[in-house]
């Protein structure tokens, strides 16, 4: 009995060279699930160089973040909790980001260019009207008893009114324009409260098992990120409401820094403060420089 003559004739769904149409139906409807259902994001670009870097540490500590790139995303929050630890508060928060791989190129002008861990993702718009947020819709105007919020529909119109931001400056008519606020340094510090900012510590363009690879077929970018410590490197963005304590002689913003310039930090316990206490003889009653003190 012949069983075959070599060449399968046979119908099979995952053939590549036969399921090309099948296979850009998928790609048009992840493209058009994300611009149904996604929400803005910014993405900086993280510019690491190998030969810049400090080669005793293995690391690059002023590698810059390039000018962000606005996109649309479709966040999946896999954990969002606060820990207390005796180091102090830690947030273990985690986000998965897809990203269609059309879409990234099309952002980025370049069938090249590809995330990778390290980069930053800003949610831009989904804390954009967060309570002390620039566009929060809970504040009342005018007449207290109404309780009237601010116009929803042009919160830049809004702080453009209030002569927080220059309306020259910003652009209306596009997201980009719309969600700009961040980027100028009297809003953003009039804020209190705004978007997440993460990290990307992985870049997949596979996940069989999550059925994201239909027909075999590869159509998104699979991002998982980390939430983001500020790191005052050139160009990091920084949330709105972050007051991490730090030591501006040895560790933040220096005199003289671009972008978003911090003011001084002041908190109880100050190991400055309880040492001269102790021990600044010019200025302590009954004591001296003697090495033994006078007490």
């Amino acid at each position: 009995m012949k069983c075959g003559t070599g060449t399968n004739t046979s119908l099979r769904f995952n053939r590549k060279s036969a399921n090309e149409n099948e296979r850009r139906m998928f790609q048009n409807w992840w493209n058009e699930l994300t611009h149904l259902y996604g929400t803005y994001v910014d993405y900086y670009v993280y510019d690491y160089s190998l030969s810049a870097q400090n080669s005793f540490y293995g690391e690059q500590p002023m590698a810059p973040f390039e000018t962000p790139v606005p996109m649309l995303a479709l966040p999946q929050f896999n954990n969002d909790s606060l820990l207390l630890s005796k180091f102090g508060i830690r947030t273990d928060s985690d986000v998965t980001f897809i990203i269609p791989i059309l879409d990234y190129r099309i952002a980025f002008n370049d069938n090249s260019a590809e995330p990778k861990a390290g980069d930053l993702i800003r949610m831009t718009e989904l804390g954009w009207d967060r309570p002390g947020g620039a566009d929060d819709i809970n504040t009342f105007t005018g007449e207290v008893s109404s309780c009237e919020g601010k116009n929803s529909q042009d919160p830049i119109g809004q702080l453009c009114a209030d002569g927080i931001v220059d309306e020259s400056q910003v652009t209306c008519s596009t997201d980009t324009g719309y969600y700009s606020a961040y980027d100028e340094a009297v809003t953003f510090d009039s804020l209190s409260r705004g978007a997440h900012i993460y990290e990307i510590t992985e870049r997949r363009d596979e996940n069989l098992t999550m059925n994201y690879n239909m027909l075999q077929g590869h159509y998104i970018w699979i991002l998982h990120a980390k939430r983001f410590d500020y790191s005052y490197q050139p160009n990091a963005p920084r949330e709105p409401g972050h007051d991490q304590i730090s030591d501006e002689t040895l560790y933040g913003k220096l005199t003289g820094g671009t972008d978003f310039a911090e003011e001084g930090k002041t908190y109880p316990g100050n190991v400055e403060d309880d040492s001269n206490e102790n021990w600044d003889y010019d200025n302590r009653n009954g004591s001296d420089d003697s090495v033994y003190g006078n007490f």
